[in-house]
C-alpha cells in the first residue's frame, strides 16, 4: 500500500512497542499512533495476539504503519502480571484454551489447570486439557483429579509429541478454532505444536534434571497460521499463574461444579469459606466438590483478597 488507506489487520505477535500485524497488503511492521492506545483498561500490555487493529500505513516506509485503534474483543484470556502489577492479556479472539500439561518431568500440577480453567471461563474461553507425554505413568492421584475434570464436563485429551500418539485427534478437533496453548515451563507445549505442523519450526528446551521443570523457549506471544489450516497462538512457559480482574463472589462461578451448591448457601453473599451454612464447604466436606479443588478455590480467593488484584465492578 502506498495512498495510506486505513486498513484493518490481525495481530501476530508483539516485541516490545513493535507489532507484526496481517493485513489483506500482507504483514505489516508496527507502532501505535501517538503515546497510548485508549482501551479502556489498565492491561499490561494495550495489545496481544489476536487483537484485531486498524492502521495507517506509511507511505514512505513501505511494510510499516500505525495502528490507530482497537476492536472490541470478542474474548481474553489474561494473567496477572507480578512485574508490571497490572492484568496482562495473553490471546484475544480466541475460541479455546488449551491447558498443556504433563504425568511427570515436570510432574502434573492440577491446580495449574484449576487457575487457566478459571482464567479462561472468564474470558469466554472453551477449555481442553492436553496431558502430553501420555507414554509415562502418570500416578494414582493425578488420574483421579483428571476424572474430576472430566465430571466436572471438562474435555481431557491425551497425546505425545514424542510418539505421535494423539495428535492426529487434536488437529481434527482444532480446525475452525482458534486455540492459545498454555501451560507450565517443559511440559511440551512447543513440541506439541511442532507435532501438529512440523513446519513451525518452535524451539524446544530441556529439562532442569535438579528442579524437574523446563526453561523458557518462548519468549513472547505469537499467532501462527500453519499450512494446515491451524490457527494457534503460542504463549511462553508459565511457573506461575496469577488470577486478576474477578471479583471475589464472581470467583465461586468460574469453578463450575459449585453452582449448584451456591444456589443453596445459608447466607446472601457466600465466599465458601468458613460461613454458617455454606453448602459448597459441606459438598466438599461429603466429596461432592473434589477436596483439592476446593482447596485450589480457597488459595485463589485468599491471593486475590491479598493482593487487591480483583476488580472492584
Amino acid at each position: 500500500m502506498t495512498d495510506g488507506q486505513a486498513l484493518t489487520g490481525r495481530v501476530l505477535r508483539g516485541i516490545n512497542t513493535i507489532y507484526d500485524v496481517a493485513t489483506d497488503a500482507g504483514t505489516l511492521r508496527c507502532l501505535i499512533k501517538g503515546k497510548v492506545l485508549k482501551t479502556g483498561s489498565r492491561d499490561y500490555n494495550p495489545i496481544a495476539p489476536g487483537d484485531v487493529v486498524s492502521i495507517e500505513p506509511d507511505p514512505a516506509t513501505p511494510g510499516t504503519g500505525k495502528i490507530t485503534s482497537l476492536a472490541a474483543r470478542r474474548t481474553t484470556l489474561a494473567r496477572w502480571n507480578r512485574k508490571g502489577k497490572a492484568s496482562q492479556v495473553l490471546a484475544a479472539n480466541a475460541d479455546l484454551a488449551v491447558c498443556v500439561t504433563s504425568t511427570r518431568s515436570p510432574p502434573f500440577r492440577p491446580r495449574f489447570i484449576d487457575r487457566l480453567a478459571a482464567a479462561a471461563e472468564d474470558g469466554g474461553l472453551e477449555v481442553l486439557i492436553l496431558l502430553n507425554k501420555c507414554d509415562l505413568e502418570c500416578g494414582e492421584d493425578d488420574l483421579d483429579r483428571l476424572d474430576d475434570f472430566r465430571r466436572i464436563g471438562y474435555r481431557v485429551h491425551r497425546c505425545s509429541a514424542a510418539t505421535g500418539s494423539g495428535i492426529h485427534w487434536l488437529a481434527r478437533f482444532l480446525k475452525g478454532k482458534t486455540a492459545v496453548f498454555v501451560g507450565q515451563s517443559g511440559v511440551g507445549k512447543s513440541s506439541v505444536l511442532n507435532a501438529l505442523s512440523p513446519g513451525l519450526g518452535l524451539r524446544v528446551g530441556d529439562l532442569s534434571a535438579r528442579y524437574d521443570r523446563g526453561s523458557h523457549t518462548t519468549t513472547n506471544a505469537a499467532l501462527f497460521v500453519t499450512p494446515g489450516g491451524l490457527e494457534v497462538i503460542d504463549t511462553p512457559g508459565i511457573r506461575e499463574l496469577l488470577l486478576a480482574g474477578i471479583e471475589l463472589h464472581d470467583l465461586a462461578f468460574r469453578f463450575r461444579e459449585f453452582a449448584p451448591f451456591a444456589a443453596k448457601c445459608g447466607v446472601a453473599v457466600c465466599l465458601h469459606e468458613d460461613e454458617d451454612g455454606c453448602a459448597v464447604r459441606e459438598a466438599a466436606e461429603k466429596g461432592k466438590v473434589h477436596p483439592d479443588r476446593y482447596e485450589s478455590y480457597l488459595r485463589v480467593l485468599a491471593e486475590l483478597r491479598e493482593s487487591g488484584r480483583f476488580s472492584h465492578g
